[in-house]
C-alpha cells in the first residue's frame, strides 16, 4: 500500500509520542494507540510531519479532525489515479484560497470523492495556454471566424485569464481544474470507529489476495507462502513464511491476547530484533523467561524502579536527589541485558536479551541475526 502521511502522535494526558505511516491498518492503528497509554475510545492529538511522494494533494496542510478521518483520507488518496489526484489538489487549492488555510478532513474526503464533480484540462498550465485551449475549442466565438494570422494575433493570456475569474478555476501541476458541481457529502455516510479487527493476522498471498488468521478450526490450511500484512504485533508486519506457519503464530497471539501477555509478546519481539516468523513462535512459547515492566519508557525510570526495589523509603528519598539517575539507569540495563522498546522495559531471567534468543533459536536449529 502506497504511503501517504507520517503522523507523530500525542497523548493528551502525558508527554508520550508515537510515529504512524497512513493509511494504517487497524492492528498498527490500535498499537499506535497501546503504545501512548490511551484509554478505549480515547483518542491522540496528531501532526503530518512528513507527505510521501509529490502527487499528494493535501501534502502538510494544517487540517482539523480525528486520527481515524485522517487515516480513511490517506486510504482514499492510495485509490485514485493521477488526474484524479490533479483535480483533487485544485478543490485543495480552491479551499484554502475561499475558505481560509485550514481544511476539516471531512471536507478533504468529500473532495477525493468528487472528482467527477470537475472538469480538468491537463494541458492547460497557465493562463497563456488556458486562452489558447479555449479559442482553439470553440469556447471563443470571435475566435472561429478569423484567419490564422489573425487567430495568431489573439491576447490568449487574457482570454484565459477571463475564463479561470469567472470560472473561479485553478492552475496545479496536473492541468487546470474547474470545478462544475457542489462536492459530494460523501464523508457523512462513513464509520470513523475505531474497531479491533476479526483477525490476529491479515495474510497476503502470492495471488494478491488477502485471508484472515487464525483459519476457523476445521478449514483446510492450503500450504503456500504468505506474507504478515496487518498482525496484533506489528513488528511482523512485512515477514513471510509458509501459510500453515503463520497459522499457527495467529493462534498463538490469540492465546496470548486472551492471557493478557500480547503487550509483553510485543515488547519482547521489540527488544530482540525479531525478524523472523519462526524466531517469533519461539519467542512465544518462552515469554516467561523474560520479565517486563510496561512503566519505565526512560533509563531514569528505570533506576528509579531499580533502587526502589533495594532499598527502603527513607533511604530511597535521601538518595534519589544525589543521583545521576540516567547515567545509572544505563548501567542497570547493561549489567542485567535489560532493553527498553516502545511498550516498557525488558529484562531476561537470566543473560542478555540477545544471549537469550540466540540460545533458544539453535537449540531449535534455528540462525539468529
Amino acid at each position: 500500500m502506497r504511503k501517504v502521511f507520517e503522523v507523530e502522535l500525542n497523548s493528551p494526558d502525558c508527554d508520550a509520542y508515537a510515529t504512524l505511516i497512513l493509511p494504517a491498518l487497524p492492528h498498527a492503528m490500535l498499537d499506535a494507540l497501546e503504545r501512548l497509554g490511551l484509554a478505549e475510545g480515547q483518542l491522540p492529538g496528531w501532526r503530518i510531519t512528513r507527505a510521501y511522494g509529490d502527487r499528494n494533494p493535501f501534502s502538510l496542510s494544517r487540517m482539523e479532525g480525528a486520527l481515524p478521518e485522517l487515516n480513511a483520507l490517506a486510504l482514499r488518496l492510495t485509490q485514485l489515479n493521477e488526474t484524479e489526484l490533479a483535480i483533487v489538489d485544485g478543490l485543495a487549492i480552491m479551499a484554502r484560497e475561499w475558505g481560509g488555510p485550514s481544511i476539516p478532513i471531512t471536507q478533504a474526503i468529500d473532495m477525493t470523492y468528487s472528482t467527477d464533480c470537475c472538469h480538468i484540462i491537463e494541458e492547460a498550465a497557465d493562463d497563456q495556454t488556458l486562452g489558447r485551449f479555449c479559442a482553439e475549442n470553440g469556447f471563443v466565438l470571435e475566435a472561429e471566424s478569423l484567419s490564422d494570422e489573425a487567430f495568431a494575433l489573439l491576447d490568449f493570456e487574457r482570454i484565459g485569464r477571463q475564463f479561470r475569474q469567472n470560472e473561479r478555476g485553478v492552475f496545479t501541476r496536473g492541468g487546470y481544474v474547474q470545478r462544475r458541481e457542489e462536492l459530494k457529502q460523501a464523508s457523512k455516510n462513513l464509520d470513523f470507529t475505531l474497531q479491533k479487527p476479526d483477525y490476529a493476522i491479515l495474510a497476503e498471498l502470492p495471488d494478491g489476495s488477502r485471508v484472515k488468521l487464525p483459519t476457523p478450526l476445521g478449514k483446510t490450511v492450503v500450504e503456500e507462502p504468505a506474507r504478515c500484512v496487518d498482525c496484533t504485533a506489528p513488528a511482523l508486519n512485512g515477514l513471510t513464511a509458509m501459510r500453515s506457519t503463520l497459522d499457527q503464530l495467529a493462534f498463538r497471539l490469540a492465546e496470548l491476547e486472551v492471557d493478557g501477555e500480547l503487550t509483553k509478546y510485543k515488547a519482547v519481539l521489540a527488544a530482540t530484533g525479531c525478524d523472523d516468523i519462526a524466531q517469533a513462535l519461539t519467542l512465544a512459547d518462552g515469554l516467561d523467561q523474560y520479565a517486563f515492566d510496561p512503566e519505565p519508557r526512560e533509563p531514569d525510570e528505570v533506576a528509579s524502579g531499580h533502587l526502589k526495589e533495594l532499598l527502603p523509603e527513607e533511604e530511597l528519598t535521601v538518595l534519589l536527589p544525589n543521583v545521576v539517575l540516567y547515567r545509572y539507569g544505563q548501567a542497570v540495563m547493561e549489567q542485567s541485558g535489560g532493553k527498553l522498546t516502545r511498550y516498557g522495559y525488558v529484562q531476561p531471567a537470566a543473560g542478555p536479551v540477545q544471549d537469550m534468543v540466540r540460545e533458544q533459536t539453535q537449540a531449535e536449529g534455528m540462525s539468529f541475526a
